[in-house]
Order: C-alpha cells, then sequence, then structure tokens
C-alpha cells in the first residue's frame, strides 16, 4: 500500500487496540487500510528494529488468504496493488520489510509446495557472509574460522533464495565462513560452489572481473564487507546503477542487482528475517 503522509510503499501494519491480540489486530489493519477480510495462516519472523529514539520496536506478520473486499482511498492510504513477490521486494521503500516478502516466498515454496514466483529472475546477488564464531572463541586460522548458531540460521534462511531467483553459479571467497554461508544454497539448487581467492578481504580488481564475467546470469558472489562496497561503489561509477542511498551492509545480507548482458541498471538491499525458516 502507499502511504500519503509518509510517500513511501509498505506492508499494511499497525498498533493493537486494548483486548486485542497480535493477530486481531494484524487482520484489523489489513481491512481498514486495504478493505480485504481475510483469512490468517502462518506466522512469519518478525521485525526488530530501534526506532528514531531509539526504542526497540517489534512488528509481528501473518501470511494471509485474501476472502473479499475492494480497496478505497482513505485518510491514511491513497493506493494499494497486487505485485508478483520480486516486483515487491523492488517496489518496498523500507529495506527491512523486504525480509518479511522474502519469508513468504520461502513458507509458500518450501512449507506448502506452491511456487512463489513463476518466472525467478536471473540476477547477480552479493551476499555478505553471514555472523562467525567470535575471534576470541577461536583459536585457529582466521581463513577456518566458523559460523555461529546465528550464522547458520541466516545460512539456512539464504537456502531459499531459490525461490526468488534462477541461480546459475554460486561462487565464495575461500573463507569457512563464506563458504559455509552459501552451502544451504547450493545444496538446494544442486551447485558446486566454485572458490575465488580473489573474493578476499581488501581487493577489488578480481571481484570486479567476476561482476563483469556475471552481467545476464544468475549468479551469488559471497563475500566480506569490504568487497561488497568496493562492488557497489564500482557499479555506481562504472554502470551508473541506481542505488539506495544507505549502503547497508548487516551480516548476512544481500544486494541484488537487476540489468542485462551489457548494465547493471539498478540494486536493492534485502536483509534476511532476524528468526529463520529451517
Amino acid at each position: 500500500m502507499h502511504r500519503r503522509n509518509h510517500d513511501d510503499w509498505s506492508i499494511p501494519k499497525g498498533k493493537a487496540e486494548a483486548g486485542e491480540t497480535d493477530q486481531e489486530c494484524a487482520l484489523r489493519e489489513v481491512r481498514e487500510e486495504t478493505g480485504f477480510d481475510c483469512r490468517p495462516g502462518v506466522e512469519l519472523p518478525p521485525v526488530v528494529f530501534l526506532d528514531r529514539k531509539r526504542r526497540l520496536k517489534t512488528i509481528r506478520y501473518w501470511a494471509v488468504a485474501a476472502e473479499a473486499g475492494f480497496f478505497a482511498a482513505n485518510r491514511e492510504v491513497d493506493d494499494a496493488r497486487w505485485f508478483a513477490l520480486p516486483a515487491a521486494l523492488r517496489m518496498l521503500t523500507e529495506p527491512r520489510e523486504r525480509s518479511v516478502v522474502f519469508a513468504l516466498g520461502s513458507v509458500l515454496d518450501r512449507q506448502l509446495g506452491i511456487r512463489p514466483v513463476r518466472v525467478r529472475e536471473r540476477m547477480l546477488l552479493l551476499v555478505r557472509g553471514a555472523a562467525a564464531t567470535p575471534r576470541e572463541q577461536w583459536m585457529q586460522s582466521e581463513m577456518t574460522r566458523p559460523l555461529a548458531l546465528d550464522g547458520k540460521t541466516t545460512a539456512s534462511i539464504l537456502g531459499n533464495l531459490g525461490s526468488f531467483f534462477e541461480i546459475d553459479r554460486i561462487i565464495s571467497a575461500p573463507s569457512a565462513r563464506c563458504l559455509e554461508t552459501v552451502a544451504p544454497l547450493a545444496c538446494r539448487e544442486s551447485l558446486t560452489v566454485e572458490v575465488s581467492h580473489g573474493l578476499t578481504d581488501g581487493r577489488t580488481t578480481e571481484p570486479i572481473g567476476l561482476v563483469e564475467g556475471a552481467r545476464g546470469t544468475g549468479t551469488v558472489l559471497c563475500t566480506h564487507e569490504d568487497v561488497v562496497a568496493g562492488i557497489l561503489s564500482w557499479l555506481a561509477g562504472c554502470d551508473r546503477t541506481t542505488m539506495e542511498s544507505r549502503l547497508r551492509q548487516r551480516r548476512g545480507s544481500v544486494w541484488a542487482l537487476t540489468g542485462d548482458a551489457s548494465r547493471y541498471t539498478a540494486a536493492y538491499y534485502l536483509p534476511m528475517p532476524e528468526t529463520g525458516l529451517q
């Protein structure tokens, strides 16, 4: 829905009234803001964040099926539309809400056996390695430092990228934490992870070569924060790729780049849900 006062595209949500459960609140808010009565399904992972006043907020979401109703512009919402899930990922203004759409697609595909995307897009997906075991808890080589429990959960969620995107290749930095980040995805897509030493910390020349070679294909590059930042900066200058103003890079997050064999036209940020779908 498009909120008139905020001038943004958002998922329906709101605050519970006295005596109302969270699920009852969700159904009421959808009805008030979109005009649709809905039947609730499974709960999706919540969104947890600090607001502008540094207050911790949690938003709960459910998958729902629309049963009846129609949209009419109201005081809060001046437009509401149906989108295919990949288009919804691009349209949402707030990146953290994209994790909810991603979780919905994963539930449909993995738990209900419903293909959420008729034609999966071929894109370049830049993945930052998920959270690793803290350095002070790992006495061996830095290259062998494995994922922490949270990182393993994120890697499991990333395994659902194939529900949205056509994936032809998966290329990873040689560090254990990067290889483990894309291992579930490779398993589900029946692909072998290719190792590139050029994706190690601080290098840019070889990663840019991989990015240029991936044009027009469905390629996943899993690497480190500074390499992802370097690639995005290069694309902004070379391809004039349209990007969001803030280059966020949470561990285990994804930058999805649209384009063709000649140019990457746009990039959007996809954080993973805080809690996972196993």
